[in-house]
């Protein structure tokens, strides 16, 4: 089976660029910042696959471009260079060969988004509900009582009392907010799920909260997911393979268990030890 997303030689940058810009950065210079331009190289090549029904893990420390490269995936940023295949239904689907209305439109169907601060992922001027409504709404879907009953489902889904449907996410705790940007995420079945740091700042019992209702809805939905994250806990428990980023670049990647049994990269090998 055709993974359902195949990346090759991603690349973004921050600033004009220079010749020296890939000799002097990524992980064996130590930073992602050309001392001779100042430009930062956030992603240089990345190239991964991601199956039908897997968790891909994307690990580094701040800085490591993790953000960036999920970011561009979700057309939050766009990359300077390299290609993304999604696999829609069958179809292959070059996301930066398409036009800016059929990037929103694979956006608000086919993919789903949660972001660490819930403020870039959620309306704070509307309810919990409207947040799930105004996602279907961008698909047309305006039937008033199946759009109510839609948002109703998800939110119970998630965990959220159908009672709190009408409440500003203002109202809601930190975990209660990422419930709802899941439940936002999943309003249009997408059959990939992007998250993006989704656990950091929550209290270590909401986090293991959040983890097993992303985990069942794994399972339960058969969703693909790309989770980046700089928790070698939340990389152990939900992804089947993993990325390691430092300073913009690949520097491993492989099966979970083996990287984090036997990492290969020096790089890795701090991460793995700092976490034991």
């Amino acid at each position: 089976m055709k993974p359902i997303l195949d990346v090759r030689n991603l690349r973004k940058t921050f600033g004009d660029g220079c010749e020296q810009c890939g000799r002097l950065t990524g992980a064996a210079a130590a930073t992602n910042r050309c001392p001779a331009c100042g430009t930062i190289v956030a992603v240089r090549g990345a190239s991964f696959t991601l199956r039908h029904g897997e968790i891909l893990g994307v690990m580094g420390e701040s800085g490591s471009g993790k953000s960036s490269l999920v970011r561009m995936l979700y057309f939050d940023e766009a990359p300077v260079s390299g290609s993304a295949v999604f696999d829609d239904k069958g179809t292959p689907v070059e996301m930066f060969a398409l036009n800016a209305a059929q990037q929103r439109r694979l956006r608000n169907t086919r993919f789903g988004m949660v972001y660490q601060n819930a403020h870039m992922g959620l309306n704070f001027g509307i309810s919990a509900g409207g947040n799930i409504a105004e996602r279907l709404l961008l698909n047309e879907q305006a039937h008033y009582e199946k759009i109510r009953e839609r948002a109703r489902y998800l939110l119970e889904r998630t965990g959220i009392a159908a009672a709190r449907m009408d409440e500003s996410p203002h109202r809601f705790s930190g975990g209660m907010q990422q419930r709802v940007q899941i439940a936002r995420a999943l309003a249009t079945d997408p059959p990939l799920l992007l998250l993006d740091e989704v656990t950091t700042g929550l209290d270590v019992s909401v986090q293991a909260r959040i983890l097993d209702l992303i985990l069942e809805l794994q399972e339960a939905l058969g969703l693909s997911m790309v989770v980046v994250t700089h928790d070698m806990g939340v990389i152990r428990q939900l992804a089947t393979r993993t990325l390691v980023m430092k300073n913009g670049e690949v520097v491993e990647q492989g099966l979970t268990d083996q990287i984090l049994e036997d990492p290969q990269h020096a790089y890795t090998q701090q991460l793995v030890s700092a976490a034991l």
